[in-house]
């Protein structure tokens, strides 16, 4: 496995890893205790443009031979461990989950079980990883799901102290902008300081509704916007594009 380091002016510390078969991710470093994460970029698949490479989604236009393909690379990324998935429906819901396969409509997965990856699907909404002493959760926060706390939801249903959250790469305040209203709206919910005029930055959105759930927030400042090699975006790509997986598993001791 490679290692390069991606740290930000902003960031929290974070290095990409190129894992056997040629999948790249993004991970904390160091990485949290008892737990791994993945952020998985766009590099190392099989999909054509405009879905180059390592796309997961079957629902954009991309050839189903290609995502399988970039499944099975994924999962060797990932170990060969099982996984555990939802049909996202940008919403507040969270499934607790102790066996892999498809546990419904929902945009957080929760679990104590170890070697079970959670995991979602994005192209700019936050993916964010949340890692506790008693077990660990993923979360999909699209604009809608953030003002819904989503995020401090899926925290208080995994319970426990010192929960850590990741937060993956996103779309961020300098490429995302929004109409007046949903602007108002989010100052309203979370504070001004998540806004700038019309550009909102969910990751402090996020950090609030965390920060209030009693949850620390490690932010790696990457935006999707910013890095289209790097990263799908739907705002800046249009519709026929990726998406990337993010996914969080709780170590075995």
């Amino acid at each position: 496995m490679r290692r390069a380091d991606t740290k930000t002016a902003y960031g929290a510390p974070s290095a990409m890893h190129t894992a056997r078969g040629g999948a790249v991710y993004v991970a904390p470093d160091p990485p949290p205790r008892g737990a791994t994460i993945f952020f998985f970029t766009r590099l190392g698949g099989a999909s054509e443009p405009p879905y180059d490479s390592l796309n997961v989604s079957k629902k954009v236009g991309d050839d189903p031979r290609a995502v399988d393909d970039n499944l099975s690379v994924i999962r060797r990324a990932m170990g060969l461990r099982p996984v555990a998935w939802v049909r996202q429906v940008a919403g507040d819901s969270v499934v607790r989950v102790s066996e892999p396969g498809f546990a419904g409509e929902a945009d957080a997965l929760v679990t104590v079980k170890t070697d079970l990856c959670l995991s979602v699907a994005v192209a700019d909404c936050v993916p964010v990883a949340l890692v506790g002493e008693r077990g660990v959760g993923m979360v999909h926060s699209g604009w809608r799901g953030t003002l819904s706390g989503v995020c401090g939801k899926a925290a208080h249903s995994l319970g426990g102290e010192r929960v850590q959250a990741y937060l993956g790469p996103s779309i961020r305040r300098c490429c995302y902008e929004v109409s007046a209203e949903l602007a108002s709206a989010f100052a309203a919910r979370f504070g001004d300081e998540v806004v700038s005029g019309r550009h909102l930055s969910l990751q402090d959105a996020i950090r609030v509704d965390l920060e209030g759930a009693g949850v620390g927030v490690n932010d790696l400042g990457l935006c999707s916007g910013c890095r289209p090699d790097l990263f799908y975006s739907h705002r800046k790509q249009g519709p026929l594009t990726g998406r990337n997986l993010a996914s969080v598993v709780r170590e075995a001791r």
